[in-house]
């Protein structure tokens, strides 16, 4: 991962026992809301995004699956809401 891109959104990720993926220090790692409040279902959608983004300017919003994470930039553009969704390519 280079220091090119400014949000990554990844499917299928490897994830540790412990519920960690591998990440540069250039990148917040976003996991689905659900990671930590339903360690039994498995996640298959994390976001990065890059440090320069000042964390004051995005936040995550939560929804009831280990399939999406939702994220929210606001600055002078307006508000933007960016949805990473896991589809396994067999589900309609």
């Amino acid at each position: 991962i280079t220091k090119d891109w400014d949000i990554i959104a990844l499917q299928e990720p490897h994830i540790s026992p412990m519920k960690n993926t591998t990440s540069s220090k250039c990148y917040h790692v976003v996991y689905p809301s659900t990671c930590y409040t339903s360690p039994e279902s498995k996640l298959r959608a994390t976001t990065l995004i890059s440090t320069s983004i000042n964390t004051n300017s995005w936040m995550q919003l939560p929804f009831p699956s280990p399939d999406v994470v939702i994220i929210q930039l606001v600055g002078t553009f307006g508000c933007c809401t960016l949805f990473n969704i896991y589809n396994d390519g067999t589900s309609q």
